[in-house]
């Protein structure tokens, strides 16, 4: 089982995990961690297939570097596909970012959704899955809705899933937890959350004026709220939010 983090403010912030407190995080998702976000409009993703307390783990310089509206973040323990930065997450494919937590089957795919497949993994299938029916149906909350059927036919496990296109931020919960947030102005300029089950702690120093919508897999204090079972978030630039169920 893997952890996702996703985050959608109206300004470019920053996002730090500490490391002291992202330690039993980490260890019980040692097999890769990535994070993806966006610079002028253009999709960006680093990762790598070493744990995020090892070494020669780049986190240090990227939670301290990176600026972005939006934010894909994940912790990998593998179910399907060796260790490598090829099986990681986020994926990227055009100018959308991709994170999933569970096990699916592998799907029928065509075209230029075939080509480029880098890793063994069943999520880089299923992020070309939904994708490739996003194009088909000609609008994403249909083609996912459509994706997230057929999927569900042959899953092994969970399908909840971050997705990105740069300019809204998707949540998909199906088979395992997912909670949401919404931090609104006039509340503390610098803020952390620290999970009872894994001790990670997350860090976001937003400034004055800033407000930010979050989606975790775990519930990191009182405030989050639980996603429903089979519910797609969309969230917009200005921080909209609508909830469909569509399973």
């Amino acid at each position: 089982m893997c952890r996702l983090l996703g985050l959608i403010a109206n300004k470019p912030v920053d996002l730090e995990f500490s490391l002291e407190r992202f330690k039993e995080l980490a260890r019980e998702h040692p097999d890769g961690w990535g994070m993806g976000w966006y610079e002028e409009g253009k999709a960006r993703v680093f990762k790598q297939a070493i744990s995020a307390l090892d070494q020669g783990s780049k986190l240090p310089q990227l939670s301290k570097s990176v600026i972005s509206r939006i934010f894909l973040c994940h912790v990998r323990r593998a179910s399907c596909g060796k260790a490598k930065e090829e099986n990681s997450h986020p994926f990227k494919f055009d100018n959308w970012i991709f994170a999933h937590n569970g096990t699916v089957n592998r799907e029928q795919l065509r075209g230029r959704y075939v080509e480029g497949i880098a890793g063994e993994t069943d999520s880089e299938v299923y992020f070309r899955w939904l994708l490739q029916c996003i194009e088909e149906e000609g609008e994403v909350e249909e083609g996912i809705r459509v994706a997230v059927e057929e999927a569900q036919r042959s899953a092994k496990g969970a399908l909840n899933f971050l997705l990105s296109d740069g300019e809204h931020l998707y949540a998909f919960r199906y088979g395992e937890s997912l909670h949401k947030l919404r931090r609104e102005p006039g509340e503390p300029g610098e803020f952390s959350y620290t999970s009872s089950e894994t001790g990670a702690l997350l860090e976001s120093k937003l400034l004055r004026g800033e407000k930010a919508f979050l989606v975790c897999s775990e519930k990191l204090t009182e405030r989050w709220e639980e996603v429903e079972e089979g519910s797609l978030l969309k969230v917009g630039g200005d921080l909209g939010v609508r909830e469909v169920r569509v399973l």
